[in-house]
């Protein structure tokens, strides 16, 4: 019997070390694939991302467009220079007061025969804009000079019910758009114009050749894979916007993967040598293991164990003994299941998913306590549903519950991770979030309202709509943190009122101080 057992021993330590080796083979072929498809993945999700910032671009220079056209300044002096004929110095002194301030780089006035331009790439394009036919509604389109391709915004332009000519504002795409892009030493975002790169976020790409028909890039011996952004509206322009994603990182990251592998496989096998010799040379060992098994059960632990193959009796003790401990840790996941589904009943809202009341009153002092501790600002954004009373009574309760889940999902969408989003009944929900500043608590309530007009609910073949009204107020850590979740609730509540009273669907900031000193809720952090 020794004898036998130890061939039996020996046999199944080599067996395990070929599985071991084909584990090891097989893990670093799918790690292999499973980086290189992550990079290709990230790398079109960034593409993708791109793509809506650029979209976001558009018409983000249509609203400052129809800010400019929309001041009754600028409406005044275009009609004196283009009806009664005054010269054109105050109209452009007064037009480039406005550029400073918003990210666009030339603003013209142009009606039949005339053209007034303003901004640092006004010469570039006034040729062009000159030519471009009349528009009785918002046009977007781009040029394509050398010195860059530039998104223009084009609006009529009326003064009291005259019309007057077009409004047209320009930003260069591939040189201020780029330069404000965030840098990333993995993805890299080039513009090219007829094969050579004009501009990049990184220095080092400047002035390079690129072949578009490829979509590999070498530069100083580093290889990159390249990604065409599309530029919406922009067909058969010269200028083009690419990514290029290193993948000298990605062999590295292999290298490293592989070295890490071979070094656990000799761990691996190193320890199952030690282990096997030392069975051969005792029969206790399985007993003395049995026992220690027993008196983990006993103090509450549950080891994963590797069930034995064999048929002798201590195999077939220890699968006992496998088979109790499986039944354990199957019992004891079901309790963990169980507290943790009775937890998110008692802290969710079953309509919409998002957290209570309840819950709202057991998180608020953690996250003061936090605010104070890291001198951040803890800023709530409440929000109701306009006139949800008429939706009920219109399209009926189902349709009402429809709308709640649907504004439900549209906050958990624009809202972060960190961020905790409640409904705190009815109509009415909240947002709770920290930050630096208070400011991104207004840029976000705005998103939201903006979002919500956009939302269609179908009902019985009719489309329902509605809108948001929201309150914003906030504390900071290092000065009122003391101030009780009702209080700070009534501020944005009476913020939200303000909202309501003022006409619905607006977004307005709570009034009070913030804390000590001078530092005003809309600034509080700031």
């Amino acid at each position: 019997m020794p004898g036998s057992y130890r061939s039996w021993l020996i046999a199944l330590v080599l067996l395990f070390s070929l599985l071991m080796a084909l584990v090891l083979t097989v893990s670093y072929l799918s790690a292999r694939w499973i980086i290189w498809e992550d990079a290709d993945l990230y790398l079109q999700q960034t593409v993708r991302l791109y793509e809506r910032d650029l979209s976001h671009e558009r018409l983000e220079l249509a609203r400052y467009a129809a800010g400019i056209r929309d001041d009754q300044r600028v409406q005044d002096y275009a009609y004196a220079v283009v009806r009664i004929g005054t010269g054109t110095d105050s109209f452009q002194r007064l037009v480039q007061s406005h550029i400073p301030r918003i990210p666009v780089t030339a603003v013209f006035l142009v009606w039949d025969g005339g053209l007034v331009q303003a901004g640092k790439d006004s010469a570039l394009l006034a040729a062009e804009i000159g030519r471009y036919p009349g528009v009785d509604s918002a046009t977007t389109f781009y040029l394509d000079e050398a010195a860059g391709l530039f998104l223009v915004v084009m609006l009529p332009l009326e003064y009291q019910g005259v019309r007057l000519g077009q409004l047209a504002v320009a930003r260069n795409i591939s040189r201020e758009w780029v330069a404000s892009q965030p840098r990333d030493s993995r993805i890299q975002l080039l513009v090219e114009r007829n094969g050579r790169i004009t501009d990049a976020t990184s220095p080092a790409f400047r002035g390079r050749n690129l072949d578009p028909a490829t979509d590999r890039l070498t530069i100083d011996d580093e290889h990159y894979r390249l990604a065409r952004v599309t530029l919406p509206g922009a067909e058969g322009q010269h200028t083009h916007l690419w990514l290029a994603r290193s993948e000298e990182e990605l062999v590295r990251t292999l290298e490293r993967y592989n070295r890490a592998m071979a070094a656990l496989a000799l761990v691996v096998l190193f320890v199952m040598l030690a282990t096997g010799l030392f069975t051969v040379n005792s029969f206790t060992g399985p007993m003395r293991k049995l026992i220690a098994l027993t008196r983990e059960i006993a103090d509450g632990r549950l080891p994963d164990i590797r069930r034995a193959r064999g048929d002798s009796e201590i195999d077939q003790l220890l699968n006992q003994f496998i088979e109790l401990v499986e039944a354990l840790r199957n019992k004891q996941k079901e309790v963990e299941e169980a507290q943790s589904r009775l937890k998110m009943t008692a802290i969710t809202d079953e309509l919409t998913g998002l957290y209570n009341r309840r819950y709202l009153n057991e998180l608020y002092p953690k996250l003061v306590a936090q605010a104070e501790r890291e001198n951040q600002c803890l800023s709530i954004l409440l929000i109701d549903i306009d006139h949800f009373k008429k939706i009920n009574d219109g399209y009926g309760h189902l349709t009402g519950d429809r709308c709640l889940a649907a504004f439900a999902d549209l906050l958990k969408r624009n809202t972060r991770k960190s961020d905790f989003v409640f409904r705190m009944g009815g109509e009415e929900f909240l947002v709770l979030t920290l930050g630096r500043a208070s400011s991104g608590i207004d840029s976000l309530a705005e998103k939201i309202r903006i979002g919500t007009e956009n939302l269609e609910i179908p009902s019985d073949g009719n489309t329902v709509r509605f809108t948001v009204s929201c309150g914003v107020s906030c504390i900071r850590g290092d000065s009122d943190s003391r101030l009780p979740l009702s209080q700070l609730v009534s501020r944005a509540d009476t913020a939200l009122y303000r909202a309501k009273k003022e006409g619905r669907n607006r977004v307005r900031v709570d009034q009070e101080r913030c804390g000590a000193g001078d530092c005003s809720v809309h600034a509080c952090c700031d």
